[in-house]
């Protein structure tokens, strides 16, 4: 947040990002002087754009913008462009600092402002903050503000929007970032978003947890990154087509050799083992990890079985009792004439779960 002097503030454009200039901006009404404010009809994921406050007294240039002025020119030049916008007042915040000094707890507190009375720009109206709708993609709206951008006003300085490129702020909407509208609760949305993603990513996945019927289930396996050892570079068809139904062609490995692991469990008796298992997949928006079991109360005698089986075993190693993470292999049996196909490693310490239930 900053006056305006040094404002920066956001604008994208869709006639760069969709090429449909006419189409774009005629859904978008731009009215010179006619103010844009945000409701909570709007949303519920934009773009903070700029945080404008009036420059001091003492700091003011004859004829310079207010910060109501300068909002509401960037929502003009943003809605000329149409980009819908709006401004938003953010009112100031008092909070109280305890000081314990004295020794005695509760005296002395001193009152701060944890935030400025600001006008708020907000750009956008986005499902959730990776949309990516061809006709209203959030990244590139926000990467397009971020470094292309360059409010026309600020170029002239009898309006006092003067800005300072620095290598922190090479472009005046440099931190422009996704946000929750101000109106909505900020974890009911981040909660509603991640739920929809959950979804999307788990709906219509082969051994999804999302169908496990039980109440508790144990996690045996995570996979962020490259956890995953692969022999011979191989990949499962099979696994690779589920998970481009999800990802597309970016298809993210872990939530690969997880969906195949799972795969690997429920078939386990072809690879050499002496019973299949009741295997789960599930991803999120930062791992995908791997269950065994359904279990009804936490106190299913199965669980220790599967804990003892899954679980590292200690081993000595340099002297040393080691906790090592037990080995799944395709084929069971590995010889030097007949190495493993495929590779996974249990996590040490098996987890008993909550069936996660995504409305």
């Amino acid at each position: 947040m900053f006056s305006f002097r040094y404002s920066r503030t956001a604008v994208l454009t869709l006639l760069i990002l969709l090429g449909s200039h006419v189409s774009a901006a005629a859904k978008i009404e731009a009215i010179q002087g006619k103010r844009y404010s945000l409701t909570t009809q709007h949303g519920p994921w934009m773009i903070m754009v700029a945080a404008l406050r009036d420059v001091p007294e003492e700091r003011r240039i004859e004829g310079g913008l207010s910060a109501w002025e300068a909002a509401d020119k960037l929502v003009y030049e943003l809605r000329l462009k149409g980009i819908p916008a709006y401004t938003f007042l953010q009112s100031m915040t008092v909070g109280k600092l305890e000081d314990y000094s004295s020794g005695a707890s509760g005296q002395g507190a001193r009152k701060f402002i944890a935030q400025h009375e600001a006008i708020a720009v907000l750009a956008g109206n986005f499902r959730t903050p990776d949309q990516d709708d061809p006709k209203n993609n959030a990244r590139a709206m926000l990467n397009y503000i971020k470094k292309d951008f360059q409010p026309s006003f600020l170029k002239e300085k009898k309006h006092g929007g003067i800005f300072a490129i620095t290598p922190g702020r090479p472009s005046p909407l440099s931190r422009a970032h996704m946000t929750v509208n101000p109106f909505k609760s900020s974890s009911g949305v981040k909660r509603k978003t991640v739920n929809s993603l959950v979804r999307k990513l788990n709906s219509t996945m082969e051994y999804s947890l999302l169908n496990n019927r039980g109440k508790y289930t144990l996690r045996v396996a995570t996979f962020r990154g490259n956890a995953v050892l692969q022999i011979d570079h191989r990949t499962s068809e099979k696994a690779d087509g589920q998970l481009k139904k999800l990802f597309g062609s970016n298809l993210d490995e872990s939530g690969t050799k997880a969906w195949e692991l799972t795969e690997g469990l429920r078939a386990a008796s072809r690879a050499g083992y002496d019973r299949n298992y009741e295997a789960y997949v599930f991803h999120d928006r930062f791992e995908s990890y791997v269950t065994i079991g359904s279990f009804e109360s936490p106190n299913d005698p199965r669980i220790a079985e599967y804990g003892k089986r899954f679980g590292g075993k200690y081993k000595e190693h340099q002297g040393r009792e080691v906790l090592t993470a037990e080995l799944f292999t395709i084929p069971r049996n590995v010889t030097p004439t007949r190495p493993a196909e495929k590779l996974w490693m249990f996590d040490t310490v098996p987890r008993l779960i909550e069936v996660p239930r995504v409305r």
